[in-house]
């Protein structure tokens, strides 16, 4: 326990919060205490039964206890602590603002197109899509295969195609996570945009 105390205290906050959170659901619909069907994105439960807890939980059930939910954890934790700690220079603040925002972007891209359930590869194609524009000349090891970061997002959208048949997750997140970069990283840059930060973190973070 000391060991898992430490390990956790080397992850960067938001990363922790989000990997205990995820965690905490994994556990508890494993031990069928809560139903996965209870944390899906549902918008008709949404609107009409007021099931307001469906908006953050679908960010946050990877599955149940498995290979599938340990690949997402893996992700998770270096990618994203690799992002909040380095790219974001460990300033939870706009971290955690970059996934809020995403996470509405997500919602709004949901509502129009639908067919996701959950979203927590969507949030996870988020992140690994910003992280390769801002690592982009970085060198990987996938499977014995060595690309550049920037192909990152496209090689994880065709091995979730092989092994699941569904890509629009994959898609939906890099997406949201071209737009967050875009207006972030190159739209400010612009002289039409007058050094203008559309995603500027609100004071109250």
């Amino acid at each position: 326990m000391v060991q898992l105390g430490e390990l956790l205290g080397t992850i960067p906050l938001i990363t922790r919060l989000y990997l205990i959170l995820s965690s905490v659901l994994m556990v508890l619909c494993s031990l069928d205490v809560i139903s996965p069907l209870s944390l899906y994105l549902n918008w008709n439960l949404v609107l009409t039964e007021h099931q307001y807890w469906r908006l953050i939980t679908c960010f946050l059930y990877f599955g149940s206890f498995g290979l599938h939910f340990f690949w997402d954890a893996y992700v998770l934790i270096y990618y994203c602590s690799s992002l909040e700690d380095v790219t974001f220079r460990n300033n939870s603040a706009d971290f955690l603002w970059m996934i809020i925002v995403s996470c509405m972007m997500l919602l709004v891209v949901s509502y129009i197109f639908g067919g996701v359930y959950f979203y927590s590869s969507c949030i996870i194609n988020v992140i690994t899509y910003v992280w390769s524009k801002n690592n982009s000349s970085t060198l990987l090891t996938i499977f014995f295969f060595t690309i550049r970061a920037s192909y990152l997002p496209w090689v994880l959208t065709l091995l979730s195609l092989i092994v699941d048949y569904n890509s629009n997750d994959n898609f939906f997140g890099i997406l949201v996570g071209h737009i967050y970069f875009f207006f972030t990283n190159v739209f400010p840059l612009m002289p039409v945009a007058k050094n203008t930060q559309i995603f500027k973190t609100p004071q109250i973070l």
